[in-house]
């Protein structure tokens, strides 16, 4: 018994990482009427949020997220813009279909993978495939390799399952 009890600590020492998802970041997330999905990340407590840009009450189709870094360290509460880089590498985004009153775009680090902004009730929110379910996104944990942080091992999506209203989690390794 005590040797089956130890290997079954050993396996949980080496399996447990992979087998539990990141759970939402701590703290004040600074949440706005017009938030659409933020990321947080493994390096640091700080937001990349994404929030609806509206135009005379309606989804502008030009430009439909406004994103910006959310300080939850050094300045905490304080916002800040993306840098050129960040919004061309890493978390910029790019409209592929515009629509009425809604817009579908891909974020710049993972193209492959598209998001749908549209109204739902009195707000908006952004519709997309996690886990194989459409789902609403909600946000995303990105986490960078312990030897390089700009590295990224995996990108967990997390949700809400819209046929069911049940969590929806999917992690995507690179």
């Amino acid at each position: 018994m005590k040797r089956i009890l130890w290997m079954a600590g050993v396996v949980l020492c080496f399996f447990l990482p992979e087998i539990l998802l990141a759970a939402e970041p701590e703290g004040n997330l600074y949440p706005t009427p017009t938030r659409l999905f933020h990321i947080a990340r493994s390096v640091n407590r700080n937001l990349v949020c994404y929030d609806v840009r509206l135009s005379d009450g309606r989804l502008d189709s030009k430009e439909p997220m406004e994103v910006y870094w959310m300080n939850r360290e050094e300045h905490e509460g304080q916002r800040g813009g993306l840098s050129f880089i960040q919004r061309k590498l890493a978390y910029g985004y790019d409209v592929v279909d515009k629509g009425d009153d809604s817009s579908v775009v891909t974020l710049t680090a993972y193209p492959a993978r598209r998001l749908e902004i549209v109204r739902d009730g009195e707000r908006y929110v952004c519709r997309t495939i996690i886990g194989g379910q459409p789902s609403i996104l909600r946000w995303l944990y990105v986490k960078a390799s312990d030897w390089n942080p700009l590295a990224v091992e995996y990108v967990e999506l997390h949700g809400q399952v819209i046929a069911t209203g049940e969590e929806a989690v999917e992690r995507v390794k690179r």
